[in-house]
């Protein structure tokens, strides 16, 4: 049975420095303090949420779907603590952690979505692919066979996933003094974690297997094992989700779930007629009195629109969206007071929206969402971004598995001073990950780095790109434009 004590744990991987005797702020407020200047979080304002490298300044970009999930997130810590606190208060003592779900739940929305490459999902698919046939077509001597008898290595790789990075950029990139990275608290960092699996135990289709949640992507890299065997011992939660994970999914769902519907009709991919007819099969036809209340008010929203106001589907849109998040809010909070005796002992293991009593309404959104990514224009860009992130693996990785460059007789000052193709490509990688790789490498025989740390760098340093910079980055190396 987990216990709030240790789940929400303030303690981090290196001692802090003491805050000042006037900063009444708790461990938690302090991450997100430090994050929300950094750089990493800086980037999501050119990473897209849904339409990739659009110019438009109404539609979301990760930046703003993150500060909608972690005011969301938020929201519900506040509701699920007072709550909490009356009907249980043997298993959630007030007293002693006030602020400290909210806190923890602003922060881990803020950062949620911080490991994720260029152009979203698509770009995640774009790496998996890549190494899939990499792995398959090649051979590199000793350190590839060292690799490829990993399983776990190679599956970190073929199933790239933006959540283990996430994880990955807040435990170890970001260099600030250590590889502590951020040196964030271990209950922010166990609630950002969705899927505490590694690349092979995770990656499940769930439905088939019987299997929960936890078990649809992965969490971590075999880089960070260690980091994370730790980070489940400090916060107590074994083989499980934190459960504070399940509260941040459901605040990122409730966020860009309604927030796709806006923007997909700013963007004219959808219209009422299109939306009014998902509505009513998902909510007019359902047992719940809420569900029909909701279409209802969609249908009044509509009609009710001033006459002389031109775009009545985008207000109607935007009231039925602060209508429909309040009611998914609502459930999320009662389902996990409900079930909060099932999931600190590990048995509840589900995605609470769609156990919960706004399920319908969440389904309505993934229906509208299904017809907005068939739109051209995001299939266009999608198919771009895959050409970018490709191109740029295969330069890349060209160079990082070069024998000239990685050998036990080259020295970090030896790779500096190359004046090879590899040598200049690998120049043209971030310092700072370059840094990071030389100096904290997982596998490390003399001067020689081990292959694993390699590639890694190579996918920290195109996660850490922009949509744009990345576009950029690949037609300057190419000749397409200088």
């Amino acid at each position: 049975m987990m216990n709030w004590d240790n789940l929400l744990n303030a303690n981090t991987y290196r001692t802090r420095s003491p805050l000042g005797p006037v900063d009444k702020r708790n461990a938690f407020e302090n991450d997100y303090m430090r994050l929300i200047f950094s750089a990493p979080v800086r980037r999501l304002q050119d990473k897209a949420q849904v339409f990739p490298l659009d110019n438009s300044d109404f539609v979301r970009t990760r930046l703003t779907h993150s500060l909608e999930v972690s005011s969301i997130g938020r929201s519900i810590g506040i509701s699920v603590e007072r709550i909490l606190s009356e009907k249980r208060p043997d298993l959630f003592k007030i007293t002693e952690h006030s602020g400290k779900i909210s806190s923890i739940l602003a922060a881990a929305g803020l950062i949620h979505d911080l490991g994720n490459p260029p152009y979203g999902h698509y770009g995640e698919s774009a790496i998996q692919n890549f190494f899939k046939d990499w792995f398959k077509n090649n051979e590199k001597g000793k350190a590839f066979k060292a690799i490829t008898e990993n399983a776990d290595k190679v599956a970190d790789f073929e199933n790239f996933e933006g959540n283990a990075q996430t994880f990955r950029l807040l435990k170890k990139l970001q260099f600030l003094k250590d590889e502590k990275s951020f040196n964030l608290t271990y209950a922010t960092l166990a609630s950002v974690i969705k899927y505490p699996r590694s690349s092979t135990e995770g990656n499940k289709d769930i439905e088939k297997e019987q299997l929960g949640i936890s078990f649809k992507k992965f969490g971590y890299f075999q880089a960070e094992k260690t980091a994370f065997l730790e980070l489940i011992d400090k916060t107590g939660i074994g083989n499980c989700r934190h459960p504070l994970a399940f509260l941040l999914e459901a605040a990122d769902d409730i966020a860009y779930s309604a927030a796709d519907l806006e923007d997909g009709c700013k963007k004219k991919v959808l219209d009422f007629n299109t939306i009014e007819e998902v509505l009513r099969t998902r909510l007019s036809e359902s047992p719940r009195q809420k569900d029909k209340e909701l279409y209802k008010k969609f249908i009044e929203f509509y009609e009710s629109a001033p006459a002389l106001y031109e775009d009545k589907l985008g207000l109607a849109v935007q009231l039925f969206r602060i209508e429909a998040q309040g009611d998914m809010i609502s459930s999320v909070v009662n389902k996990f007071v409900e079930k909060q005796d099932e999931i600190l002992s590990g048995k509840f293991d589900e995605d609470i929206i769609l156990a919960s009593d706004s399920k319908n309404v969440r389904k309505a959104f993934k229906d509208l969402a299904k017809i907005i990514f068939k739109n051209r224009e995001i299939v266009m860009r999608e198919l771009a971004g895959q050409q970018v992130i490709c191109g740029l693996l295969n330069l890349f990785v060209e160079a990082v598995t070069s024998d000239e460059l990685f050998n036990a007789e080259m020295t970090v000052e030896d790779r500096k001073k190359s004046g090879s193709k590899a040598g200049k490509l690998y120049s043209l990688i971030s310092d700072n990950y370059r840094y990071i790789m030389e100096t904290y490498p997982l596998e490390k025989t003399g001067n020689e780095i081990s292959l694993f740390d390699r590639l890694l760098l190579v996918t920290d340093f195109i996660c850490g790109m922009t949509d744009t910079y990345a576009l950029e980055f690949y037609r300057q190396l190419t000749g397409i434009k200088l």
